[in-house]
């Protein structure tokens, strides 16, 4: 433990237009498509209200049987440029009431986007490592998303 709450920052390129990669977070139908850390997990949308000040809760459906589940609210919604959300994973999860923040920004560079995504307020080491992998595995899974999709 650091004894201070780590910011972590994940970053990618994605082939892809900043307002497509957008539009990926957007509609909850496509989120079932690709927001997991892992193929082999399914991510289930209990609420998504896009909007600002809107409600979130996800839920993952996890081989060993878990289901960690996490909720917010949308606090700041700038289409196509940025997303970010409160962040706080509920009982029986070790980080359960501990209050985070997640950002997502994409910068378009020339035929790109570049996607950061910076999660506030983690509180361990080890909580950091398995955030940068499920993040890194989102990612992973969204590109993957966006080369067979035509449009989202």
């Amino acid at each position: 433990m650091t004894g201070q709450k780590i910011p972590l920052v994940v970053r990618r390129k994605i082939s892809a237009s900043r307002e497509r990669i957008f539009e990926a977070f957007q509609c909850s139908a496509s989120l079932l498509t690709w927001f997991s850390p892992d193929r082999d997990i399914q991510v289930q949308i209990l609420q998504h209200d896009f909007q600002s000040l809107g409600r979130f809760r996800y839920r993952w459906l996890m081989p060993d049987g878990k289901t960690p589940t996490v909720q917010g609210e949308f606090l700041q919604i700038e289409r196509p440029t940025q997303i970010v959300m409160s962040w706080q994973w509920e009982a029986p999860d070790p980080l359960e009431k501990i209050p985070m923040r997640v950002s997502f920004r994409f910068i378009a560079a020339d035929n790109e986007t570049e996607v950061i995504i910076t999660h506030e307020g983690i509180p361990s080491d080890m909580a950091c490592t398995v955030h940068a992998d499920g993040w890194e595995g989102t990612l992973t899974n969204l590109v993957s998303i966006l080369e067979k999709e035509a449009c989202l």
